[in-house]
């Protein structure tokens, strides 16, 4: 699932256990990604600043299913930066308990009263590194990308974590000439959703940091 995928990029699950990105920032990209997994399953369309759902079908993972569901049972909301924020509110206890649950993914609990975030630590080290590995060879190597990592790329963008995916400095402007032609041939739904999601996450740093 993208979410998860997105979780594994924008947390460090194999080493320090803590978010590449601060907290409000992970959480809104893991909203876009909650809303991304129907967007590619063409439940959900994204038209500019709004959303609206176009197959309210069962979906077989529970957590999209409830996503669907409740954004089915809301129509008068549309706009997708109140989706984000309100998906964002629960987003990592969501994804993480879905990946938990597949056991591919550990929680340790804080130890010191002032260290109120759980760290996450990947039970499978080549799961969790693998949805990066993928995006930074892609984009190294000017590889084809499919929708879905697409998504995946253009919600690490938004989270301005493509930097963090494309380690070597000597490799980061080819990447990132080539995710800009990445972008603009990017379905107009996912398109769309990803500057929703750049534009929540550039507020979010602004808050963040006053």
């Amino acid at each position: 699932m993208l979410a998860d995928d997105f979780f594994f990029v924008s947390w460090d699950a194999t080493g320090s256990g803590k978010p590449r990105l601060h907290a409000p920032g992970v959480a809104l990209g893991l909203a876009g990604a909650l809303i991304a997994e129907l967007v590619l399953e063409q439940r959900i369309a994204v038209e500019g600043v709004r959303l609206r759902v176009v197959d309210g079908r069962r979906v077989q993972d529970e957590l999209a299913g409830k996503v669907l569901t409740e954004i089915g049972n809301s129509p008068q909301h549309t706009d997708v930066r109140t989706w984000l924020a309100y998906l964002a509110q629960r987003s990592v206890t969501e994804v993480t308990g879905r990946l938990m649950a597949n056991g591919l993914l550990e929680r340790e609990s804080p130890r010191l009263l002032k260290r109120k975030q759980f760290r996450y630590f990947s039970t499978d080290f080549s799961r969790a590194m693998w949805p990066s590995a993928r995006l930074r060879l892609a984009l190294v190597k000017w590889q084809p990308l499919t929708p879905y990592d697409m998504a995946l790329a253009a919600l690490a963008e938004a989270c301005d974590l493509t930097d963090i995916v494309v380690e070597d400095p000597a490799d980061r402007r080819g990447a990132h000439q080539y995710l800009t032609t990445v972008l603009a041939a990017m379905p107009q739904p996912l398109s769309d959703l990803g500057r929703q999601v750049g534009a929540a996450v550039g507020d979010a740093v602004l808050t963040y940091r006053t």
